[in-house]
This record gives structure tokens, sequence and C-alpha cells, in this order.
């Protein structure tokens, strides 16, 4: 299963270097739900499993890929182009390729499962659904694989000092299934990244790979742990009770930013 977007690069698409990391997660995950909801020949509005309840396809892992040495410029024509990797219901596993002339120059890797809430209006726990879906599995090793490297990272010890704590933002930070949004939590990292090499020579992601643990309610404080030693990055979010609700691992080489 296969979808294709068309664009061209201008002040929405890209970041102060390259394709924007948060506009590319939104497009990829965009294109994923369009190849989600082809396979259940359902709308996302209709996902609702047969106790009646509404089914979500949360985030479980992610990663990035940009290529700093080639970058998509303004005024690039490009592709979005998504496939499905694996699917081992309730998990699907997608690749978003940003393509300009043919050579693929950033990509994002999505893991996703169907969940519902275990309490109404609470975001604290969730729940694995899968009776609505009937596609056919294949290549579920590859997702085995990330739910394994997903539970040992994590006990990943956390590292450095804080560098951001964040009030959590139910208007500007939700989606509409009213918890934190997916690519929010990386938007919130880059924030905290930034905060601490700030005044440093600068550093942009060119490879992330990204975990996803728990969400917030609104008017959590998270707090988020930064990390750095080389190209080397590990940001962690913690909500206000101490859970774990996210961890990134970064490598983030200096880049030297064009004047304008």
């Amino acid at each position: 299963m296969k979808t294709a977007s068309q664009f061209t690069a201008g002040l929405p698409q890209l970041d102060i270097f390259t394709l924007s990391e948060d506009w590319a997660l939104a497009t990829g995950l965009e294109n994923h739900w369009r190849l989600l909801a082809g396979s259940l020949g359902l709308k996302p509005s209709e996902w609702i499993d047969t106790g009646g309840d509404r089914m979500y396809g949360a985030v479980i892992s992610l990663t990035t890929r940009f290529d700093l040495g080639d970058v998509i410029g303004e005024d690039d024509a490009f592709s979005a182009e998504t496939e499905f990797l694996s699917i081992r219901k309730p998990h699907a596993l997608s690749r978003t390729r940003f393509v300009v002339d043919g050579k693929s120059k950033a990509e994002v890797g999505l893991l996703t499962s169907f969940i519902k809430r275990t309490s109404r209006g609470s975001n604290k726990k969730f729940s694995k659904v899968r009776d609505l879906w009937t596609a056919d599995d294949f290549n579920g090793e590859a997702i085995d694989d990330l739910l394994d490297r997903h539970h040992r990272m994590k006990d990943t010890p956390d590292a450095g000092a804080v560098a951001m704590q964040y009030e959590v933002n139910r208007i500007q930070d939700f989606n509409v299934a009213d918890f934190l949004y997916f690519k929010n939590y990386v938007r919130l990292a880059k924030a905290a990244e930034w905060r601490q090499n700030r005044g440093h020579a600068t550093r942009l992601n060119a490879a992330r790979e990204c975990f996803f643990y728990g969400n917030v309610e609104d008017g959590q404080m998270m707090s988020s742990k930064v990390h750095r030693r080389g190209d080397a990055l590990q940001t962690t979010h913690l909500s206000d009770d101490g859970r774990r609700i996210f961890l990134s691992l970064a490598t983030a080489p200096q880049v030297a930013i064009p004047e304008r």
C-alpha cells in the first residue's frame, strides 16, 4: 500500500536550514492515516470498536533522517511518498520519503497502534484494540523488533540536567482526540535541546529515534532533560508525577547556517 503527495518547498515546509522536522512528521502521519483508512475501508471518524468506543491510531515510536549535506531548499519541487512496511495488528509501520528529482533527502518512519482510553476523559492510561481491522498481516518481524526495542529503551537511565519546564496547554498542544499530539513531543524536545545548546555552534538533527510512553492532562508540568556528548543527544520528557513519557535519541552535527 502506497500514497504520495506533491509539494513545492516554501516557508511552511522549511526550517532555518532544510525541511522542517515538525512539518515532515505531520505530513508523514497524514499519509499514514490515508493508508490506514484505506485498509479499514472507514474514515477515521468511523473507527469505533465492537464495544462502541472510539479507536485512535497512536504513535508508539518514530524515526527521522535528514540529509544535511544536500538539503531540500526553497522552491524545490518534492514528493512525500509513503508506504506500509509492515502490519501486525493492531500495529502498522510506515516510511515516508521526501524525494527531490528521484533522490530521497529526508525520511520519516512511524509505528502506530490502535488504542482507546481506559477511562473516559483521562489521558493517564490507554489499551490496545484490534477487533475492527481485518487487513492481512505481513512482515510482522519488523514490528516485533521495534516493539522489543521500545520496551528495552524504557529502562534507559535519564541523563543530563533539566533544560526546560513546560506547562501543557490543551489549546496549543492537543489534537482532536484531546491528548498531547505526537509531533508536539518532538517540538518540545527541540525547544529544550536549543535551550541547552544556546550560545554554542548551531546543531541540527541528522537523525532521530523517538519512543512514546505516556500522555498528560491539560495543565500538567513537563520537565525535559537533555544530555549532549559530541553529536549524540538524548532528550527525555517527564510528567510532573515522575513518569517518563518520551525518549529521543538523536545525532545532531554542527551545521553552518547561510546568511539570508
